[in-house]
């Protein structure tokens, strides 16, 4: 099973689109953090954080470690990989768990350095400012697990990635997917006075803030739980398929 792993995290980290990807990461939180020196003095980095900007920002490496996930996936069976490790393993859920598994790992360096990326360069920016708006131990403490939670999100998005790219096969269906799932949650599902806690990018956005509406009695317990139970259904029905289907 190992070695099936580091043989899917080789082939991951070679491909073009990946670099790409995490390229997109970099760029994405470097612009953001320039846009934040430019209105420094508007607002406080303890106001950022509460208003969730932060974790708006980390949220689209989020995405992207999705999107690398679904293509770990869709791109071995466009080019014949998964048939041909199939041959070599021919055990089907060692070959899927592996998959799913190096989805979830790989995407951790660079989802760990963008956010890096965000955290210091937007704590630099408003500390020259002089507009920390708090306790600098205090400020620290919460980006850093803010920064915790982005990696736990981004290896479960990449792991949904990965059993959704097997589910659905292509690309092209399972990333605008989540894309018009997003709209649909935040334009028209918005408006409802109630089940807002049960919406999953509702969830994924508390639970990287720190802050949530939650059910139960422990705050971010309730959002957890759905996003692993989300994640959970996802490798599953993708396990079950990747068994019982012929393999292109």
């Amino acid at each position: 099973m190992t070695g099936l792993v580091w043989a899917e995290l080789r082939r991951f980290g070679v491909r073009p689109a990946i670099r790409w990807i995490a390229a997109g990461m970099l760029v994405h939180v470097a612009l953001a953090v320039v846009l934040t020196a430019f209105e420094a003095e508007a607002s406080t980095l303890a106001a950022m954080l509460g208003r969730g900007q932060i974790s708006f920002y980390a949220m689209t490496s989020v995405f992207l470690a999705y999107v690398a996930g679904v293509l770990l996936v869709t791109g071995d069976a466009a080019s014949g990989g998964t048939r041909a490790l199939l041959t070599v393993e021919p055990r089907r859920g060692r070959v899927y768990w592996s998959k799913v598994a190096a989805a979830a790992l790989a995407v951790l360096p660079g989802v760990a350095a963008a956010y890096a990326l965000l955290a210091a360069g937007t704590y630099a920016v408003q500390a020259r400012a002089g507009a920390l708006g708090g306790p600098p131990a205090d400020l620290a403490l919460a980006l850093t697990w803010s920064g915790v939670r982005v990696l736990a999100l981004a290896a479960c998005a990449a792991a949904g990635g990965a059993a959704l790219g097997v589910l659905v096969r292509r690309w092209w269906v399972a990333v605008p997917l989540v894309v018009v799932w997003f709209l649909v949650e935040e334009t028209v599902l918005s408006t409802a006075t109630r089940g807002r806690e049960w919406f999953p990018a509702a969830n994924a956005d508390g639970w990287v803030r720190g802050v949530s509406d939650v059910l139960l009695a422990v705050p971010l317990v309730h959002s957890a739980l759905l996003l692993l139970g989300i994640t959970a259904v996802l490798t599953v029905l993708g396990w079950v398929a990747f068994r019982h289907r012929d393999v292109p």
